[in-house]
């Protein structure tokens, strides 16, 4: 009879991988190399995870949970303006904490690869494409006209994603923060005009 799984080993394991992503880029992760890493048997990562596109695709679920944490259980579309402001600066501050570094770094490679890797899958995409709605439903809640808050919340989504990606290479975190209040309060102004704001 075989060993009882321990339930705790595979997410013991997941988050040894996802600090060790930070290190390796995921087109040249296999069994073999996080093996000798990790000083675990490929055995181990065969049982756990079946197959390396399992393991990638475990690692890039848990990258954009990582990066979605601010949205559990958060209806933005409800918000008034002072509302999507203050959570919205709350919650970019919050993906720039250091240990979610890597889900950022993940989030930039798996997205550059998904349009030219079909084994990658479409989790970033995805993802980053959601929010993207999810912004012009709230624009459109507070009364721009559809066309205009596709554009608008183009703008914010892409904006704050090459802040970001200015994060991974500077880790300036006060000046990456500076930069994205400076440039919420311009979209602000932007898409509300008449508001005093």
């Amino acid at each position: 009879m075989g060993r009882t799984p321990d339930p705790n080993r595979k997410p013991e394991l997941l988050g040894r991988i996802m600090d060790h992503v930070a290190t390796e880029p995921l087109s040249r992760m296999t069994f073999r190399s996080l093996a000798s890493a990790l000083g675990v048997s490929t055995y181990s990562f065969v049982y756990h995870f079946g197959s390396r596109q399992e393991m990638i695709d475990a690692i890039l679920e848990e990258g954009v949970r990582q990066q979605s944490e601010s949205l559990t259980g958060v209806d933005v579309t409800a918000f008034d303006r002072d509302q999507f402001r203050d959570w919205y600066k709350e919650a970019f501050r919050h993906s720039l904490r250091e240990n979610n570094r890597t889900a950022l770094r993940l989030q930039f490679e798996a997205g550059a690869l998904e349009p030219i890797d079909p084994d990658i899958g479409k989790r970033v995409t995805t993802s980053f494409t959601e929010w993207r709605g999810t912004v012009k439903t709230w624009l459109k809640k507070q009364g721009i006209e559809t066309r205009r808050a596709g554009v608008l919340a183009h703008w914010l989504v892409d904006s704050a994603a090459g802040l970001h990606f200015g994060f991974l290479i500077s880790g300036d975190r006060t000046g990456t923060v500076q930069a994205f209040d400076l440039f919420l309060g311009a979209f602000l102004r932007e898409a509300f005009p008449d508001s005093q704001d």
